[in-house]
């Protein structure tokens, strides 16, 4: 009887025991479940942060604007600016009355408030030397000096020595075109340019007095303009019997 007690006891002990040990199997098992799952996130957030930085490069790809940049091509375009030599050929262009300068025309007024011109009252506080126009088509220059109170003019025309006056060569005989009566300054004309003409050796000054010298019929300023005698004495014209022209 004690024999057929005991036997019942010892299996319930082992199959509590038996449950215990399941129970705490499957409590181990859930906790680990999480940890894995943690693992994986962690990871996870690596690989994304892995990632972003790959964008590193991209940003770095950005300073390619920097050397875009550097190929500005501006200042070569400005240095290859020409202007600067085409204004050095200009000043050639005014070489030729360079030495005739300043021109009374461009100076101030005496102080009796009358233009630099022969026989002008002077004072030491007035333009000493000044240049006025003269010969055909106003090619050349006289000047004007402050002598003991007065402008003395120079005599007959002086004129660069840098310009071509072969227009104004004075021929053997006059060509068949020039007028048969004297030419007068500043009134219209039709023949040719770079044609001398006179009557009899003279021509007519604008206020008609008879004067010893040569006219030409330069080309009109302007597409609709009239052409206009323009002459000048024997002692103002360039090429004075036919030499230096």
């Amino acid at each position: 009887m004690l024999r057929e007690t005991t036997r019942p006891s010892f299996f319930v002990g082992g199959a509590a025991a038996l449950l215990a040990q399941a129970v705490f199997l499957v409590a181990c098992g859930g906790g680990n479940a999480p940890s894995t799952m943690n693992v994986m996130t962690s990871g996870t957030a690596g690989s994304s942060a892995s990632g972003a930085a790959g964008a590193g490069p991209a940003a770095g790809a950005a300073g390619a604007a920097v050397s875009s940049g550097a190929a500005g091509a501006g200042p070569t375009t400005g240095a290859a600016g020409a202007p600067a030599t085409t204004g050095a050929g200009g000043a050639a262009g005014a070489s030729a009355a360079g030495s005739f300068s300043p021109n009374c025309a461009m100076v101030p007024v005496t102080a009796g408030g009358m233009a630099p011109a022969k026989a002008v009252a002077c004072t030491p506080a007035d333009t000493q030397l000044c240049y006025k126009t003269c010969g055909p088509e106003s090619i050349g220059f006289k000047s004007e000096t402050c002598t003991n109170g007065a402008y003395v003019e120079q005599s007959g025309c002086s004129f660069p020595a840098d310009m071509d006056y072969s227009c104004f060569k004075i021929p053997a005989a006059l060509d068949a075109s020039c007028p048969a009566m004297p030419p007068q300054a500043s009134q219209p004309c039709t023949v040719a340019a770079c044609t001398p003409c006179n009557a009899g050796g003279n021509y007519l000054d604008s206020t008609g007095a008879s004067k010893a010298g040569y006219c030409v019929c330069p080309a009109a300023a302007g597409s609709s303009g009239t052409r206009k005698w323009s002459c000048a004495s024997g002692t103002a014209w360039p090429c004075p019997s036919g030499k230096g022209c």
